[in-house]
């Protein structure tokens, strides 16, 4: 397993899922069902963000992280306009940064990846903050870095599902 640190920023100003986010109806089998849809400006935010990805990176050249890592962003921001609270930045790049997946036949599927498999294989975000203002350039520095895992003391079923498969341990 690589443990190099692996680090890119994502130029834009960081943006929340859950500012201004819309509540829809969603027509079930049964009733409708409500459901939230992220703002206009998140959605925007993470086009550009994997476009950028897409433009740096040739998919060869992404790596593609299935076990445990840490993640450490320092979020530039435009200014204090609609100041955003960090864990919902840190959601939002987990989102933007974690495979595509649709529930197909009651079975996710992956539709699309990128950097990390799951949101959930994000074990640590030390070092990450609102690091200041930067009028002309907002942004984040992301740096993810592989962990150490060891399938005796692993708790989480994800990951214990993940050595097993690649230590043929099934």
């Amino acid at each position: 397993m690589n443990n190099t640190p692996f680090s890119f920023i994502l130029l834009g100003q960081p943006t929340t899922k859950k500012n201004s986010a819309t509540m829809i109806k969603i027509k079930g089998k049964k009733k409708e069902m409500p459901s939230l849809i992220p703002s206009k400006a998140y959605k925007k935010y993470e086009i550009s963000c994997k476009k950028q990805l897409i433009k740096s990176y040739a998919p060869d050249r992404l790596p593609h992280y299935t076990m445990p890592v840490q993640l450490t962003c320092k979020y530039y921001l435009q200014d204090k306009a609609h100041y955003p609270d960090l864990v919902g930045l840190m959601q939002a790049t987990a989102d933007i940064l974690s495979d595509e997946q649709k529930t197909i036949n009651g079975k996710k599927k992956t539709t699309c990846t990128w950097l990390l498999s799951d949101d959930r294989i994000i074990k640590s975000w030390d070092g990450t903050k609102i690091a200041g203002l930067d009028k002309y350039n907002p942004r984040v520095e992301i740096t993810v870095t592989p962990l150490i895992t060891d399938i005796t003391t692993e708790t989480d079923p994800y990951i214990i599902k993940q050595l097993q498969e690649e230590n043929n341990l099934f």
